[in-house]
Parts: C-alpha cells; sequence; structure tokens
C-alpha cells in the first residue's frame, strides 16, 4: 500500500501568499482613498436676474480669499447689454463684514469683470450686484456659500 504525504508549503509559499495579500489590501485602500479625495472646486456658475435684464454670475473659485468674478447682462430679449456700469460687492450677512464695491471692467460684449472680489471667511454670503444703464439702476443681490 501506497501512503500519500500531506502536501506542506514551505515558508517561501507562506511569504508570498502574505505579501500579495497585502499588496492588494495596499492598492485597495489607495484607490479608495483616490476615489474619495477632494478635488479643488472649479468655477461657480450662477444665474438670477431683475425685471430688465439676465445675470450670469461665474465665481472663479468659491474659498476664501480673493477671487475673480466675470458677469455676463443680457436684457430680457437675450441681446448682450453693452456700457453698462457693473458693480459688485461680497457682504457676509451674519456678521456685516463686506469690502467697497468693486467696479467691473467690460471685458466684451455684454460680459465684465470684477479681478479681485474678498471673502473673507468661510460660509453664507451675498453677492450683491449693482447694474447702471443710462440712468436707471437695477440691483440684485445673490447668495453663496465660501468653502476653505
Amino acid at each position: 500500500m501506497t501512503t500519500v504525504e500531506p502536501v506542506t508549503h514551505g515558508p517561501r509559499a507562506r511569504t508570498l501568499r502574505v505579501g500579495g495579500v497585502l499588496a492588494l489590501v495596499i492598492a485597495l485602500v489607495a484607490l479608495i482613498g483616490w476615489l474619495l479625495w477632494p478635488s479643488p472646486p472649479g468655477h461657480l456658475v450662477m444665474h438670477s436676474g431683475t425685471a430688465d435684464y439676465i445675470v450670469t454670475v461665474t465665481l472663479d473659485s468659491p474659498r476664501m480669499g480673493d477671487t475673480g468674478i466675470d458677469i455676463e447682462l443680457t436684457d430680457r430679449a437675450g441681446r448682450s447689454v453693452d456700457g453698462a456700469v457693473v458693480r459688485v460687492q461680497a457682504v457676509e450677512p451674519r456678521m456685516g463684514y463686506s469690502d467697497a464695491p468693486v467696479t467691473a471692467s467690460a471685458s466684451g460684449a455684454g460680459r465684465y469683470r470684477a479681478p479681485d472680489v474678498s471673502f473673507m471667511m468661510t460660509g453664507p454670503w451675498d453677492l450683491r450686484v449693482s447694474i447702471v444703464v443710462g440712468g436707471a439702476t437695477d440691483q440684485l443681490s445673490v447668495p453663496l456659500w465660501i468653502s476653505g
């Protein structure tokens, strides 16, 4: 009668198996970390308007600090509004923080740019926009959230 001896794996095979499992766990943790890692915010685009104008406001970055703001201004028929004086002011409504209004410069057909609008802290803010065309003034307030 032949006896069959059990196959035993040596320490080398066990080390390879543990190393393979460890590599798989590290790869899985790295993948999960990469998927969950916060990405920097992109532009924030908001739409609003008044009785006379449709306004699109684009923040370069909705984070604390100085940021550029683009404003696209059209009339209710969709035609771009040129020659307007557009002022932007960031106001923190809970504490009353604000800087002086920033006058946006014309940057194209119905487009205006305020290069450095300051958000001093995180939380809720109101972006107050004043539009002067001819002798008429329209004002609107756009609420937004600034992160850290």
